[in-house]
């Protein structure tokens, strides 16, 4: 999923931009790296399937934990699609090519990766070190969609692409020595203490998160959280879950899942706070459905559940007033559940035995795992008592 470099490099003409009208609409989000923070105006009007591609990525907190895989100094500078252990991240779906939307692969500019498919583009995006006409839309082929541009750090972009680079991972070249993580990518709010250095708005910012979260005001909690975030401050595990709770309590899961899904990235299962952020996390998981697949491709930390699809436990009857014939059929209902239970056992077990799973997504599979053994332990110490009770009776 890379744009090609130009076999050569050609000097080209500079023309005037005749009519060209700045976009209507314009989100800004901000990048917090190893490196430093990157704000990136995203072209809402003009790349309209790309931005909402991007925003989907970033509200969901896709972004954080990956790396910057591929740098070619001269050329772009790519991410989104890897983590620090170059393992690949497991994108949603594509998006159509938009790259006649008016807006070229110049310096600073932000634009997709995709395959050869011209309507492959996902998660994986590209910032050009320079002007790349070659990935440029021509009459007959389509080209890279540029679907935003770097208005502050690109500076930092700049010192990432002068990085060494080498093998490593699955890679042959180009990936850069150290790797440089995306801590996190969150939309631009408006700034406050926007005259202070960032360390000293940081100091600030955790001060008023503090003081608001010690009131009980989550509103204002999430709203400086947010200012934090854009401040890149350090999202420590305690204040992650602070942030979870938070974003529950402003009825936001979206973040509360994002907040506990980097959660789970950087806290060790020793932290106090763990098992907790777990059963919080799996409580928020959208709901299995069935998944026809047997490759085992998901899209998110939450999907990969859902390729287990659990079975539904069954009511057990009262055998203080069950007949024979009714505990007759609840006994087949409990022997079917435990037989579906094992099946969705095997099915865990096969995702979590992979390779490729980052350690929180073993945790989360392996919580998940103990859960159903918690239920099947639960319906057949419920109906052996209603066996006993009913057994009584006669």
């Amino acid at each position: 999923m890379y744009p090609s470099m130009p076999a050569t490099r050609t000097c080209t003409v500079l023309t005037l931009a005749l009519g060209w009208v700045a976009p209507a609409a314009a989100t800004d989000v901000v990048l917090c790296t190893d490196a430093g923070r990157v704000v990136i105006e995203l072209f809402d009007d003009d790349a309209p399937a790309h931005v909402a591609n991007f925003l989907d990525y970033t509200d969901r907190g896709f972004y954080g934990g990956t790396v910057f895989h591929r740098v070619i100094e001269g050329f772009v500078v790519q991410g989104g699609g890897f983590d620090d252990e170059l393992r690949a991240k497991r994108p949603g779906g594509t998006v159509p090519n938009e790259s006649r939307n008016g807006h070229d692969n110049e310096r600073g500019t932000v634009a997709a990766a995709r395959t050869t498919d011209p309507d492959s583009a996902s998660s994986q995006f590209f910032v050009n070190l320079t002007d790349n006409p070659a990935l440029d839309a021509t009459r007959r082929e389509p080209g890279y969609t540029v679907f935003g541009r770097v208005i502050e750090g690109m500076e930092v972009i700049d010192e990432i692409s002068t990085l060494p680079t080498g093998a490593q991972g699955g890679f042959s070249g180009d990936v850069p020595d150290p790797l440089i993580a995306i801590d996190s990518v969150s939309r631009l709010v408006e700034a406050f203490y926007g005259d202070l250095s960032y360390p000293e708005r940081r100091v600030l910012l955790r001060e008023q998160i503090d003081t608001a979260f010690a009131a009980e005001d989550f509103p204002a909690t999430f709203n400086w959280l947010r200012q934090f975030r854009n401040a890149c401050g350090t999202m420590d595990a305690d204040l992650l879950i602070t942030e979870s709770q938070v974003a529950l309590g402003v009825d936001d899961e979206n973040a509360a899942l994002a907040a506990l899904e980097q959660y789970l990235r950087v806290a060790g299962n020793d932290h106090p706070g763990f098992a907790a952020a777990l059963d919080t996390y799996l409580d928020l998981v959208p709901e299995p459905v069935a998944n026809e697949s047997t490759q085992l491709t998901f899209t998110s930390l939450s999907d990969l559940v859902n390729h287990c699809v659990p079975p539904e436990a069954p009511t057990i009857v009262d055998a203080s007033s069950a007949t024979m014939d009714e505990m007759v059929d609840n006994q087949t209902a409990v022997r079917s559940f435990m037989a579906a239970s094992e099946e969705h056992l095997g099915c865990l077990a096969e995702v979590i035995e992979s390779p490729d799973l980052a350690r929180e997504e073993r945790a989360y599979l392996t919580s998940v795992h103990n859960r159903m053994v918690d239920a099947m332990e639960a319906v057949a110490g419920d109906f052996n008592d209603q066996v006993r009770l009913f057994r009584d009776r006669q």
